[in-house]
């Protein structure tokens, strides 16, 4: 009998959870396909593109309660694993990869094996900000900030810097450094939401989740590595 029972609260959560699946999922592989133009040939076209289906998840993730679903799923990551453990948990990077190429993603292995550089106060601010807030709210955010890079991206592919910005290396220098310190949370975050993601009965439906987070991440590290290597080094 408990079998049985457990069986259909099974088969009921994934039922419930289909259309959120099929939803996600879709978002998903349009981020994927912006992403891998992204890689092939970077314009501001890709970045505004992805922006925009960023902002369709995020108008979604709040009809459909996505910040109070990130919130659990966390808290129990959390709860099973303890806090320090999931501020410094090493993802499975040889799953994370397969489940990107599931939704058409063409990852670049080095970023997404890159390390986090976060300190531990960064990491327990990043790790609270996904238990009290969820994720919407930053995906907003990181819209905005890619609809910024846009035309940055748009003229330096053709050749084109305006003559102030050319000359203010400080400009430069604290650019890049805020957009690398933005990649890494997103990788950080990426990397906890993953790891929900495979959690037994609770991560299901949350794998279009961890591949949205980390192409956002991806993004943002190609147009540093592009355009704000050599302002910082």
């Amino acid at each position: 009998m408990e079998t049985g029972i457990g069986r259909r609260v099974f088969v009921g959560s994934i039922a419930a959870a289909l259309p959120l699946v099929m939803t996600r999922g879709h978002l998903a592989r349009q981020l994927a396909t912006n992403h891998n133009a992204m890689r092939r040939d970077p314009r501001g076209e890709h970045l505004r593109s992805f922006a925009a289906h960023l902002r369709t998840l995020t108008v979604y993730g709040r009809q459909s309660g996505l910040d109070e679903t990130v919130k659990a799923r966390v808290a129990a990551l959390v709860a099973r694993d303890g806090r320090y453990n999931v501020m410094y948990l090493s993802p499975d990077r040889t799953h994370l990869l397969s489940e990107l190429r599931a939704y058409g993603a063409q990852p670049d292995e080095q970023l997404v094996n890159a390390t986090v550089t976060l300190d531990y106060a960064a990491r327990g601010a990043a790790l609270d900000a996904l238990l009290q807030s969820g994720i919407t709210a930053r995906l907003e955010r990181l819209a905005a900030i890619l609809d910024r890079l846009a035309p940055e991206v748009d003229r330096r592919s053709a050749g084109v810097l305006r003559a102030s910005r050319q000359t203010d290396a400080d400009y430069w220098k604290g650019y890049c450094q805020q957009l690398w310190i933005e990649y890494s949370e997103l990788q950080f975050e990426s990397a906890i939401l993953c790891a929900a993601a495979v959690v037994p009965l609770i991560g299901f439906a949350f794998a279009p989740v961890c591949v949205a987070y980390q192409l956002a991440a991806t993004v943002l590290a190609l147009v540093y590595g592009a355009y704000c290597w050599n302002a910082v080094q």
